[in-house]
């Protein structure tokens, strides 16, 4: 699978006016979107439109052609991490089935996203990183104030990820979309102790770990009928 006809990087320029000409600046990355439709829809996170500042533009970068365009048309879910735009690339461009799939614990997954690297010169360089592992949890409701439910993963959504499609390992299938983290821990070591007056204390040693969050695809299609009405 080629996953730069599926998806693209989000990046924020600076826009400028001289003469009565737009001038965008890159300045950043932002994060990912993907295509869910014709006419270049994309869909992405809530969150990363909003980082978007007045004298700023959300552009997307075709990974194929190199081409920059402002995304436009931006709809957020009043609600949810969750929103879409159009990507207006002359390119031709794949999208997954937009089916809703079952979920199963242990099943395995992947995502492809990118990592901010920062400015290099005047250019905004990113690193491309592709993540494998499996579902860990299930949830029809949700801890998280900006998701409707919740799909657990075994690794973490990396900064940059945010908007990746979660994509079955097995099928190539999509089954969601990255965009957050929750931290767990797990107590590698502990031990009690008792002084002479009886007094007793506990310490324990833990390791901190990330699990990835994403929108599991049931949630996406409902968020895309809500947008499209």
């Amino acid at each position: 699978m080629n996953f730069g006809d599926f998806q693209i990087p989000l990046l924020i320029a600076k826009k400028s006016i001289n003469k009565g000409h737009v001038n965008l600046q890159i300045d950043r990355y932002a994060g990912v979107a993907f295509y869910v439709g014709d006419k270049g829809k994309v869909v992405t996170c809530r969150h990363i439109i909003q980082m978007v500042q007045d004298d700023e533009v959300l552009v997307g970068k075709c990974l194929v052609s190199n081409q920059i365009l402002p995304i436009s048309n931006i709809k957020e879910h009043p609600k949810f991490d969750f929103a879409m735009g159009v990507f207006p690339t002359t390119h031709k461009y794949s999208t997954f089935p937009i089916e809703n799939v079952e979920l199963s614990l242990g099943q395995d997954v992947r995502v492809f996203g990118f990592n901010n690297i920062g400015k290099v010169g005047e250019n905004v360089e990113v690193k491309a990183r592709l993540l494998k592992g499996y579902i860990v949890s299930i949830s029809d409701k949700s801890d998280h104030p900006e998701a409707k439910s919740i799909t657990e993963l075994s690794f973490p959504s990396l900064k940059g990820f945010s908007g990746s499609p979660l994509v079955s390992t097995q099928t190539g299938q999509l089954v969601g979309m990255m965009f957050s983290n929750l931290e767990s821990s797990i107590e590698v070591h502990s031990f009690m102790d008792v002084e002479e007056n009886g007094d007793s204390f506990k310490e324990g040693i833990y390791r901190i770990i990330e699990l990835g969050l994403a929108h599991p695809v049931k949630d996406i299609i409902e968020f895309m009928s809500e947008l499209e009405k």
